[in-house]
């Protein structure tokens, strides 16, 4: 008999936490598991085809914004409940950034859902966060963390943030190795497509434009290198809060012309062979899928000093302080000096080596998602 899983996330989008569900539900056993998500809202749709071509559903609260904490906490729980009554589910996988995730797994079991996952994707609130935020979290925490009957977490510091003493297990966040390989003449093609030269230096990252990976900071970084006579250019993949304050940063330090915001993409794999560098200074993070799939590339990556990668230790990576623009420059300038293009072959055979393989993952992943038949 087939089992049947639902996936939770809050938002849905292009992010890190979607690209996972989308990843392990390319790579589950179609004979055996079949999916659908559910999320509490939306700002993009770019991945429903691929969802719908793997015989899967997505539910949304919510459509093209927003709403308030308590609104989405009120209206999403009650919605989540009714999904699991009006449909058969063997299984929930709850990808969650804060301890609300906890309230899914208890109306969960309510409903009878034998197997339910918690699965942390953040290692922190971040400063902007609110009072009522935080409450809500350590009341999740303390209230429903005993209805998960699998606790999860895509690294050491996001099991510790969310499941503080409990017993939690790491799952690595895996990549279609295939996809995120070197390309030349995809290189090329964006290049030209971004009006960047072949011999420009072109850096940045694939993610949400939101407070947690400062993008502001990457622009002072290109503002630092122009003024050092390089002919540099920024390109950051994504959308989010912060897309119009990058364009007036932009403005501001008149580097319009080297700025590039093409907006969010369901091909990430495109741009990765696009760049020189892959910069993330990200003030907070779980384990950032991003960062195996520019490896996969054979990327140089520069990542904040805040992001703990545990085991998946890749040799291009370098760890830079947070708010030094200047030494992330000369750091960035130092890659594209030593780095050749043709060490961008053996990326994948890194990621595999580490086993950050989607398929041995999502194989993980079903053992869980069938132990209630064993």
């Amino acid at each position: 008999m087939t089992i049947k899983v639902l996936y939770y996330s809050e938002g849905w989008g292009l992010g890190g936490i979607e690209r996972f569900i989308v990843n392990t539900a390319e790579a589950l056993d179609r004979h055996n598991y079949s999916f659908d998500v559910f999320c509490t809202h939306d700002w993009s749709a770019c991945y429903d085809d691929t969802i719908s071509s793997l015989g899967g559903k997505r539910y949304t609260v919510f459509h093209g914004f927003k709403p308030n904490l308590m609104k989405r906490a009120i209206c999403s729980s009650s919605a989540w409940r009714k999904q699991l009554c009006s449909k058969h589910y063997d299984a929930v996988h709850i990808n969650t950034m804060n301890g609300m995730g906890f309230l899914y797994a208890k109306i969960a079991y309510d409903a009878g859902i034998p197997v339910r996952i918690v699965h942390s994707h953040n290692s922190a609130f971040g400063s902007g966060s609110r009072i009522i935020k935080q409450i809500m979290h350590k009341f999740g925490q303390q209230a429903w963390s005993r209805y998960a009957t699998f606790n999860l977490a895509c690294s050491s510091e996001a099991g510790k943030y969310l499941f503080g003493k409990r017993r939690f297990d790491i799952i690595h966040n895996g990549v279609d190795v295939e996809r995120f390989r070197f390309s030349m003449p995809i290189r090329s093609q964006v290049r030209a497509e971004l009006g960047v030269g072949s011999e420009s230096l072109l850096f940045g990252s694939v993610g949400r434009l939101a407070e947690a990976k400062d993008p502001l900071f990457q622009i002072r970084v290109l503002k630092v290198l122009c003024d050092m006579g390089v002919d540099a250019h920024l390109l950051l993949v994504g959308e989010g809060p912060l897309s119009c304050n990058v364009r007036q940063e932009a403005k501001v330090l008149d580097l319009n012309d080297r700025v590039h915001l093409p907006g969010g993409t369901a091909e990430p794999e495109r741009f990765m062979s696009a760049f020189d560098v892959f910069t993330m200074p990200s003030l907070y993070e779980g384990f950032p899928m991003v960062v195996v799939e520019a490896t996969d590339n054979g990327l140089p990556i520069l990542i904040s000093d805040t992001i703990q990668l545990g085991s998946f230790e890749a040799p291009r990576i370098r760890h830079l302080p947070t708010g030094q623009p200047r030494q992330w420059a000369e750091a960035i300038m130092q890659c594209k000096m030593h780095e050749t293009l043709s060490d961008r072959s053996d990326g994948s055979r890194i990621v595999n080596k580490l086993g950050y393989n989607r398929v041995a993952i999502t194989r993980q992943l079903e053992l869980i998602y069938s132990s209630a038949d064993c």
